[in-house]
C-alpha cells in the first residue's frame, strides 16, 4: 500500500495538479468575486455561483484525494478520513464551511507542484479582488457600503477587503522569497502602505509590514533566524498568543482603563480590540454604542463563550463578532477544536523549523501576529499556506516536507585553532 495511488500513471499525476489547481481558482473565485455585496445586486445568480462553485471544487478534491494522491502508508489514510470527518462536524456544528474546505484543500495539496499551485493562488487572488474593484467602479454591480469609519470596499467590512490584499500580498512574498529583487520590496511595500492608509486596515497592513522587516532582518543576520533561540521562540509562539488574548481581554476593563494604563494605551492603537475580547470572549455586559445610525443598546445577555463543541458564530454577528483567532476558535469550534487547531499549527511550525525552512516559518509567524487582531484563519483569500497542510498530517517521519523555499546552506564548521608551537627545549 505504501506510495501507491488507485491512478497512478504520470498522465494521472498531472490529472491531480490540473484538478487541484481548477479547485484552488473555484474557491478563490467563490471567496474574492461571490462574497462580495454582488450578493446584494443579483442574489439569485450570486446563489446559484456558490453553490457550482462550492460543490464542484469540493467534488475535484475529493476525487483527488481519493484517486490521484499517492499515499506513503496506511496511517495517512486514516489522517485524512479522520481530519474529513471532524472539519466536516466542526464546520455543520459551527455553521462555518470554510472550514471543511480548508481542511479538504490542504489534504488534497499532497503531492501537487507547490509552485504552481502558488502562481495560480496569486494571479487568481489578485485578478479577483481587482475585478470587485472594477465591477464597482463601472458597473455599479458591486456597491461600496460605509462601514463604523471607511467605506466596505465591496466585503461587506473594509477589514475584509485588507484580508484579500494579505493574501495576495503573502503570495507574491513566499514566491519570490528566494529570488526578490528591488521591485519585488518596492511592489510589496506599496501594498502595505496602500492597505494601512487607504482602507485603514491595521491588522493586515501590521502583518505585511512585519514579515517586510523579518524578511529584510534575515538578510542582515542570517544566523540569528536558524538558532535554537529564534525556533524554540517560533514554536512557542502560538500558545503565546493564545494566553496574551485570553489574559489581555481579562484584565483590561474598558470602563476603567485607568487601572490598566499601558494595556489601555495599546487598546487605543488597536481599535478597541482589548475591549472587544473583554466584553465578548468573557461575557461582560455592556452598552453597545449608537453606530451607523443605530441606536445604542444594552448588551446584558451575553452567553457563556466556553463549551466543549463551540458552535457560536464569530464573524459578521455584531453580539459576537470578534477580531481576534485565538479566541475565536474557542466560541466556534469549541475547546476541543481550538485544541486540534492549535496542536497542528504547533506541529507544523516545530517540522518547519526542525527542517530549518526559514521562509515558511517567518510567513507563518507574521500571520501568526495577524490573526492576534483578526478573525480569518480559514479564509482561503487570506491564507495561502493552508497549502502547508501536508507538513504538518500527511509527509512520513524523516523525508523531505513540500514546502516551497530552498533551505539555506548550513553554516561552514568552525576551524580548530592550531595550537601553539612549543618552544624547543635549551640543550
Amino acid at each position: 500500500m505504501a506510495g501507491t495511488a488507485l491512478l497512478s500513471s504520470w498522465r494521472d499525476t498531472r490529472l491531480g495538479q490540473r484538478l487541484f489547481c481548477t479547485a484552488l481558482a473555484m474557491l478563490l473565485v467563490l471567496s474574492e468575486v461571490f462574497s462580495s455585496n454582488i450578493q446584494a445586486t443579483l442574489p439569485a445568480f450570486s446563489h446559484l455561483c456558490r453553490v457550482l462553485l462550492t460543490g464542484g471544487a469540493a467534488a475535484l478534491l475529493l476525487f483527488k484525494c481519493v484517486f490521484l494522491t499517492r499515499y506513503d502508508n496506511r496511517a495517512q489514510y486514516a489522517i485524512l478520513a479522520v481530519a474529513l470527518g471532524y472539519s466536516g462536524f466542526a464546520a455543520a456544528y459551527g455553521k462555518d464551511v470554510w472550514f471543511f474546505l480548508i481542511v479538504l484543500l490542504g489534504a488534497a495539496a499532497k503531492g501537487v507542484d507547490l509552485r504552481a499551485a502558488l502562481k495560480v493562488y496569486l494571479i487568481t487572488a489578485a485578478v479577483g479582488v481587482a475585478a470587485v474593484q472594477l465591477l464597482h467602479g463601472f458597473t455599479g454591480l458591486v456597491a461600496f457600503n460605509w462601514n463604523a469609519r471607511n467605506w466596505d470596499y465591496g466585503y461587506g467590512h473594509y477589514n475584509g477587503y485588507g484580508a484579500r490584499l494579505l493574501g495576495v500580498f503573502m503570495a507574491w512574498a513566499w514566491l519570490r522569497w528566494d529570488r526578490m529583487r528591488w521591485f519585488d520590496w518596492a511592489g510589496l511595500a506599496a501594498l502595505g502602505a496602500y492597505t494601512l492608509l487607504g482602507p485603514g486596515c491595521r491588522g493586515a497592513g501590521l502583518a505585511m509590514f512585519l514579515l517586510l522587516a523579518l524578511f529584510a532582518a534575515q538578510r542582515l543576520l542570517p544566523a540569528v533566524f536558524t538558532s535554537k533561540a529564534w525556533l524554540a521562540f517560533v514554536v512557542a509562539l502560538y500558545p503565546l498568543l493564545t494566553a496574551a488574548s485570553l489574559l489581555t481581554g481579562y484584565l483590561f476593563d474598558p470602563n476603567v482603563p485607568e487601572r490598566t494604563p499601558l494595556l489601555a494605551r495599546v487598546n487605543s492603537l488597536l481599535s478597541g480590540r482589548f475591549e472587544v475580547w473583554h466584553h465578548v470572549f468573557w461575557a461582560t455586559p455592556y452598552t453597545h454604542p449608537e453606530e451607523d445610525g443605530i441606536a445604542a443598546w444594552y448588551h446584558g445577555d451575553m452567553p457563556s463563550t466556553f463549551s466543549w463543541l463551540g458552535g457560536m458564530y464569530t464573524d459578521g454577528d455584531v453580539h459576537h463578532a470578534i477580531d481576534n483567532m485565538y479566541l475565536a476558535l474557542v466560541m466556534n469550534k469549541g475547546v476541543i477544536g481550538a485544541v486540534v487547531v492549535g496542536c497542528v499549527a504547533v506541529f507544523l511550525l516545530w517540522r518547519l523549523c526542525r527542517g530549518r525552512h526559514v521562509c515558511e516559518v517567518l510567513c507563518l509567524t507574521a500571520m501568526l501576529f495577524y490573526f492576534l487582531m483578526e478573525n480569518k484563519p480559514f479564509l482561503l483569500s487570506a491564507d495561502p499556506f493552508v497549502l502547508l497542510l501536508p507538513c504538518a498530517l500527511l509527509t512520513p517521519r524523516g523525508a523531505p516536507l513540500p514546502v516551497l523555499c530552498p533551505t539555506p546552506p548550513p553554516a561552514p564548521p568552525k576551524k580548530p585553532k592550531p595550537k601553539p608551537k612549543q618552544a624547543e627545549a635549551l640543550v
